[in-house]
């Protein structure tokens, strides 16, 4: 007999026949627990704390860091990796990467997104289907493949349903700058011997602009302590020249503000100054989000012995937002009509930005997810079951930035070369582009010409599986039955992307489409021993069982893997049971990691006070090796029958990384000029002293492969840093986590405590086996070592309210200064009428931050206030939710 408190009345007292359940971290049914750490969150969690999305209520577990497969850390400065160019919304548990999380729907593989492939979006995954979603927390490659390194997700949908459910919910920033709608639609059928189930949801979420928040909108940090973080490359713009000294361009005169450019005098150029620009200007923290999103599934029962089972998810979603205006030095010659020179000279070096020409760069852009599967299990001899399917996962993306900058087009508009008959654009005719003014004051012609480029890309990954198991008992022990699972599998994965671009030239440059594939065979197995059981327990040993699993995996580019997994499960009283566990996992080199073709792009870089233009090296790497990984867990729950409806956790984890495959440059690339841990991918260039270096760096920007070549001279860099795959040396992790739960009455009224935090106690990281040791926690755009959070529920009769407390540790940045503490606070209320007109309705009202706590300062680089990988400057989110039963 189940009871579902959310099902219909007339249904509450039906007994329904469940199949034997198979939890997330063993492959055996039956089997209620493990010595494998597990957090779930219920559809229903996921409705009281107020989040729209899956995705939302996974970014909010302690354990899962947000500063990788994040949008509102994209364009703000969170995002180390930069590969989440479909603004996706995926899981890093622990913080050791996305591509480190394997995330499975109902036990089956989803694809890659994002420009490199490397992590599975949730965000496409209707609400609506969610019956729960489990959290491995510690690694699985032994049960669920090579790729289980920090961790498993697994997003369990209904499949049984009976009636029909409508969703509608509504949600606004508080001051209304961003507003989201939600809509879903569920329906379902159940008879004797099968069911089928459909759900729909459609989810649009306006823009949040950063003019609607002051900490993300504006470069100059000195309102809050901080420096002023706006650059040189202006509007107006700046004559500037190149400075050995600082490895960049320094302005020595500003274009005067409040002028048109148009008469202006040597005299009236400010000498000695600079002017600076807020390049955060019509930037979004969160783009705009357009979701459809359909899931449908079907069971039914063949004979009494076997079953067939079918499921299909489609995801569309579409995402708008903006990336700065276009900024680059170029030169002006006297042959511009609006040419002027404070000195006398024939040209000058403009630093400039075209934002308030061509307006921000526009990112358009489409995922389109899809996944199915077949399965059957068949009974076989005693309670024996075969049990097979085969899935299918594809993930597409495209992206298109429009108003971009076209370098060659720009100097024709500066006069700078002759006219090109190719073009229909003439200056002498259609207007001379006019860098000295303040705003825009050239034509309509010529701005369109120079504003006509635009970069592409696409790309997709699909995963196609099969796989076999079969399990049941082995042989009877006087502590119980041994249970036995073996299988095998066999995947295919395949990857392709293409860049394209018209940012130079005076044709598009279509970029080669790159195509790999790979094969992936496999076999496993797990062992379930009871030692101490129901039968045969004793005192000290009310409970104990040994688990085993390995798994042997032969990769088609990589070569073979052996991953073991041993754990223990004691319970020494009826009140306590302790869990150990122990992994290996032997990760090879992703499709993209291995083939990820080689190009190259400029950004600015600091290097104490300056900013250093830096050519980035990005790509593959044939001569990866297969990463090696070993983790420990060590841990329990403690639930006293002296006080029912306690229950305590504690789980001590320890991961050891060797060869760890990253992108050690990349990854902290904001101070990777300063950072001795990095000096081996660094280079530190003078083109114009050096006759090397310049011809070195001018090697660099006439290969095809780099972006955006024309938008600086060779002379203009100071640093080349590599930030292409490597093998790093090691990385060792370790820390705690914590839950607590207490249910209990008082008189007529329900109450409900929970917590659950995370603490890291050790995270030490090294670029290079001759690097030294450097934390990776406690550092801005890395994981907290303390975050929390708990809450308080209250249920009385048709009513019901809760209250949440989030935290998230202080620390340092990298000079040393404090980055606070940050401390939200979450309510809800709660309406669902057992009787009457409104009978089957639950009405929910939501507010998140519920003081508006703004996030705690940090002076970043990026010119943004706060670490967005570790808060958010959403603020104050309220949200009704109507959920009707029919």
């Amino acid at each position: 007999m189940i009871f579902d408190p959310t099902a219909r009345a007339e249904g509450a007292g039906e007994a329904v026949e469940i199949e034997d359940i198979v939890v997330t971290g063993s492959l055996l049914r039956g089997v209620a627990d493990g010595p494998s750490p597990v957090v779930t969150v219920t559809r229903d969690e996921i409705d009281r704390r107020g989040h729209a999305t899956v995705a939302q209520a996974l970014a909010a577990l302690p354990q899962n860091f947000g500063g990788t497969a994040n949008e509102a850390a994209m364009g703000n400065g969170g995002d180390r990796t930069g590969t989440n160019s479909f603004y996706a919304s995926g899981v890093n548990l622990r913080g050791l990467g996305s591509d480190a999380t394997l995330v499975l729907v109902n036990g089956r593989r989803l694809s890659g997104t994002g420009n490199k492939g490397d992590f599975a979006d949730v965000s496409t995954i209707p609400t609506a289907a969610i019956a729960r979603v489990d959290v491995l927390l510690d690694g699985a490659s032994a049960l669920y493949g090579a790729d289980a390194v920090g961790g498993v997700v697994n997003i369990i949908l209904r499949d049984d349903y009976d009636g029909a459910e409508t969703r509608f919910r509504v949600g606004s920033t508080w001051d209304g700058t961003s507003e989201e709608v939600q809509l879903g639609q569920t329906v379902g059928r159940r008879w004797a011997t099968g069911s089928v189930m459909a759900a729909y949801e459609y989810y649009d979420r306006t823009r949040l602009p950063v003019s609607a928040r002051s900490r993300a909108g504006d470069a100059d940090l000195r309102a809050y302590g901080g420096d002023d973080r706006r650059r040189i490359f202006s509007n107006p713009g700046n004559i500037v020249v190149f400075d050995n000294a600082v490895g960049g361009y320094v302005p020595t005169h500003a274009i005067p503000p409040g002028q048109d450019g148009v008469g202006l005098q040597p005299t009236d150029f400010l000498a000695g100054q600079g002017n600076l620009y807020n390049h955060r200007e019509g930037l979004n923290v969160l783009p705009h989000q357009r979701r459809h999103s359909l899931y449908a599934a079907l069971n039914q029962k063949i004979g009494d012995r076997a079953s067939l089972s079918a499921d299909l998810r489609y995801g569309l979603r579409d995402y708008q937002t903006a990336s700065q205006g276009m900024a680059t030095t170029f030169t002006v010659t006297s042959a511009n009509p609006f040419f002027v020179s404070p000195t006398g000279a024939s040209s000058h070096i403009i630093a400039y930005n075209f934002g308030r020409d061509l307006g921000n760069i526009i990112i358009d852009g489409r995922a389109e997810s899809l996944g199915a599967s077949l399965g059957t299990r068949i009974d076989l001899v005693g309670d024996w079951r075969f049990d097979a399917y085969v899935a299918y996962a594809e993930e597409r993306g495209e992206v298109l930035n429009s108003r971009m900058l076209n370098s060659t087009f720009l100097r024709e508009a500066l006069g700078a070369v002759a006219d090109n008959p190719v073009t229909a654009y003439s200056a002498s005719r259609d207007g001379f582009f006019n860098p000295f003014a303040d705003g825009s004051n050239s034509s309509p012609a010529a701005l369109a010409f120079i504003g006509s480029g635009w970069s592409a890309g696409e790309g997709g990954t699909t995963v196609s599986s099969a796989n076999a198991l079969v399990d049941g008992t082995l042989l009877q022990l006087p502590g119980g039955a041994v249970k036995l699972a073996v299988g095998a599998a066999f995947r295919r994965e395949t990857f392709e992307r293409q860049d394209s671009s018209f940012t130079s030239g005076v044709t598009p440059s279509i970029g080669a489409r790159a195509a790999f594939d790979r094969q992936v065979a496999s076999a496993f197995a797990e062992v379930r021993i009871p030692l101490f059981g129901a039968d045969n327990r004793r005192a000290g040993f009310e409970r104990l069982e040994l688990s085993a699993a390995a798994r042997f995996e032969d990769y088609s580019d990589a070569g073979q893997t052996t991953s073991p997994k041993i754990g223990v499960l004691w319970r020494p009283h009826e009140d306590l049971i302790l869990r150990a566990n122990y992994g290996e996992s032997f990760r090879a080199p992703a499709l993209r990691e291995l083939h990820d073709a080689a190009d190259q792009s400029p950004t600015f870089l600091m290097r104490g006070s300056q900013q250093v233009l830096t050519e980035i090296l990005y790509g593959g790497n044939l001569d990866l090796e297969p990463e090696q990984a070993r983790t420990w867990t060590v841990g329990g729950d403690y639930r006293p029958s002296a006080l029912p409806g306690l229950r305590l956790g504690l789980n001590l984890f320890r991961i050891d990384f060797d060869n760890q495959i990253g992108q050690p440059a990349f990854t902290a690339l904001t101070t990777a000029l300063t950072n001795p841990a990095l000096s081996a991918f660094v280079r530190l260039i003078d083109p114009v002293n050096n006759a090397q270096d310049r011809a070195d760096m001018q090697a660099l920007l006439d290969l095809p492969t780099t972006a955006l070549a024309d938008l600086f001279p060779a002379e203009a860099y100071g640093a080349i840093v590599d930030a292409r795959f490597v093998n790093t040396s090691s990385v060792r992790l370790e820390g705690v986590d914590a839950n607590l739960g207490y249910e209990f009455d008082l008189g007529d009224h329900a109450f409900d405590v929970d917590a659950n935090l995370t603490y890291l106690d050790r995270f030490d990281t090294r670029a290079t086996p001759t690097a030294p040791v450097q934390s990776g926690i406690n550092s801005p755009n890395l994981p907290v070592d303390l975050r929390g959070r708990a809450s308080l529920g209250w249920r009385r009769a048709d009513w019901g309210a809760s209250a949440a407390v989030n935290y998230v540790d202080g620390y340092p940045d990298i000079t040393g200064r404090p980055i606070g503490s940050w401390t939200t606070a979450d309510v809800q209320l709660r309406y669902a009428p057992t009787r009457g007109p409104l009978e089957g309705t639950t009405m929910l009202l939501n507010v998140q931050n519920l003081f508006d706590a703004d996030p705690p300062f940090y002076n970043a680089p990026e010119g943004v206030a706060y670490d967005a990988a570790n808060a958010n400057v959403i603020g104050r989110f309220v949200s009704v939710q109507l959920t009707r039963s029919w």
